[in-house]
């Protein structure tokens, strides 16, 4: 399996060679995963366990539609850890959720820069 932060064939197969939704899917992403992962920080930051769950659960759906594999396994990891309260393992796991969502917008990013 590749550690690219995108499956860009799988999306492409996803909206069916569709530029114009995948413009719309890839944007609504990049607006929505900032709301996402502010609500995730400050969920850590409090120790909201429910918030955490709640926003990780809705971020790992949306990284799911665009076959983001090393994304969602980030995201899953941080619901995990709002699920069982282990907030040792929080700030760990929320550097490397950063990490993928950074290297996820890049990708997309340039992706949608190749469609012009």
């Amino acid at each position: 399996m590749s550690d690219a932060p995108v499956d860009e064939e799988a999306l492409l197969d996803l909206v069916d060679h569709d530029s114009d939704f995948l413009e719309t899917l890839v944007g609504t992403f990049l607006s929505d995963c900032t709301e996402y992962m502010d609500a995730i920080r400050r969920a850590v930051e409090e120790e909201d366990a429910d918030t955490l769950v709640r926003e990780a659960h809705g971020l790992k759906g949306a990284v799911a539609n665009l076959q983001a594999r090393s994304a969602l396994q980030a995201a899953k990891r941080m619901e995990e850890i709002g699920r069982s309260h282990d907030f040792e393992r929080a700030l760990e796991a929320l550097e490397e959720l950063e990490d993928r969502i950074d290297r996820l917008r890049a990708a997309l990013k340039e992706i949608l820069r190749d469609l012009e």
